[in-house]
C-alpha cells in the first residue's frame, strides 16, 4: 500500500515537474519584437515634404477635405498616393548603426537619394545594399536597414501626386458643353442642344456620371499638343467652369486644364464615353477602364 503511494507521489511530482519546464522554457528565449522604422501614426501626421535631387519640393498639407498639394503648385492631392506612403511606414528595420563619424557617401546618404519629412521627422534615403537588397536609412543620429518600399511610394515626380479624378470628388454637374453638344440641367432634366430624340436621358446620364467618376491614367506639366477643342463644365457654387482643351495625341485622349497648367493623359478607348453622345442603339466605350500606362509613368516607380 505504501509503495503505491510513493509511486503515485512521484508520478505526480514527475507531472509538475513537465508541466513547469513547458510552462517556463527554460534555454528558449522569446524573440525580441521587431524594430520598425518610425512609430509616428498615419493618422497624426499632417504635412509631408519630399526632395528630389533637381526636382522642385513637393509639399502636402491635410486639410478638412483630403490632402492638398501646397508645392510647387497649390492643387488636390492623389489620395491613394498619400494613403499608401503613409501605409509604409511601420516597415521592418533588419538592423541599425551610429551615424555619427560614418561616412555617409559610402551608404548614398551624403548627399541622399532622397529627403521625407513627415511633420518634422526627417527621413533620408540613400543606396541598397547588396545582399539583401534593403535600403539605408538615415533618421537622427541612426542609419537603419529596411526594404524600399516606403521610399518607392515617395519617389514620384511633383505633378504625379497631383490628383487623377477629372472633376472634385462630390461635384455636382449642371452644364456640359462638348465640341458638339450642349447639356443644360433645367427643373433637374437635362436639355439637349441641338435636340436629338435618339439620344435617350440614360445616355446622357452616363456621359456626365463618366465626367464625374472617371480618373486620369497620369498627369503631366501641359505640353505643346495642337488643339483639338474644348470641353466646358459647370459646377454647382463654382462662378467659372472648368475648361478642357482637347489636345491632339495618337495614342492617348489629354485633357488639359491650361488654368492650372496641368495635363491629364487617359486612354484613347476613353474618349466615346466622355466626348461623345451616342443613341439609344450604339453602344459606347466605358470611360473608366484605361488600358495603357501613361506617358509620364516615373522611372523606376512601381505602379501602386
Amino acid at each position: 500500500m505504501k509503495s503505491r503511494l510513493w509511486l503515485n507521489l512521484v508520478l505526480l511530482v514527475g507531472i509538475a515537474v513537465l508541466a513547469a519546464f513547458a510552462y517556463f522554457k527554460p534555454g528558449i528565449h522569446k524573440p525580441r519584437p521587431s524594430a520598425i522604422l518610425t512609430t509616428l501614426q498615419a493618422a497624426d501626421i499632417n504635412s509631408i515634404k519630399i526632395e528630389r535631387t533637381g526636382m522642385p519640393a513637393v509639399e502636402l498639407a491635410r486639410t478638412g477635405s483630403g490632402w492638398q498639394m501646397t508645392a510647387p503648385l497649390k492643387l488636390r492631392a492623389d489620395q491613394y498616393l498619400v494613403k499608401a506612403l503613409l501605409g509604409s511606414l511601420h516597415t521592418d528595420v533588419s538592423s541599425s548603426f551610429p551615424a555619427i563619424q560614418t561616412n555617409l557617401g559610402k551608404y548614398g546618404l551624403d548627399p541622399p537619394r532622397l529627403r521625407l519629412w513627415l511633420d518634422t521627422t526627417e527621413f533620408d534615403f540613400g543606396d541598397t545594399e547588396p545582399i539583401h537588397n534593403n535600403r539605408y536609412v538615415k533618421s537622427g543620429d541612426t542609419v537603419l536597414l529596411t526594404d524600399s518600399l516606403l521610399y518607392y511610394r515617395s519617389n514620384h515626380t511633383p505633378l504625379w501626386w497631383a490628383s487623377k479624378r477629372l472633376l472634385p470628388e462630390g461635384a455636382h454637374v449642371i452644364g456640359l458643353q462638348l465640341p458638339n453638344t450642349t447639356l443644360t440641367l433645367k427643373n433637374g432634366k437635362w436639355q439637349l442642344a441641338p435636340a436629338n430624340p435618339a439620344i435617350s436621358s440614360d445616355a446622357i446620364q452616363t456621359l456626365v456620371d463618366n465626367w464625374k467618376n472617371t480618373q486620369a491614367i497620369g498627369t503631366a506639366k501641359i505640353g505643346t499638343g495642337k488643339s483639338q477643342g474644348e470641353v466646358a463644365i459647370e459646377l454647382a457654387g463654382n462662378r467659372q467652369p472648368l475648361r478642357f482643351a482637347i489636345l491632339q495625341d495618337p495614342d492617348f485622349l489629354i485633357l488639359a486644364r491650361p488654368d492650372l497648367g496641368l495635363e491629364y493623359e487617359l486612354d484613347s478607348g476613353q474618349r466615346p464615353g466622355l466626348l461623345e453622345l451616342k443613341s439609344s442603339n450604339t453602344s459606347s466605350t466605358p470611360a473608366n477602364k484605361p488600358a495603357k500606362l501613361p506617358r509620364h509613368q516615373p522611372a523606376g516607380s512601381p505602379v501602386h
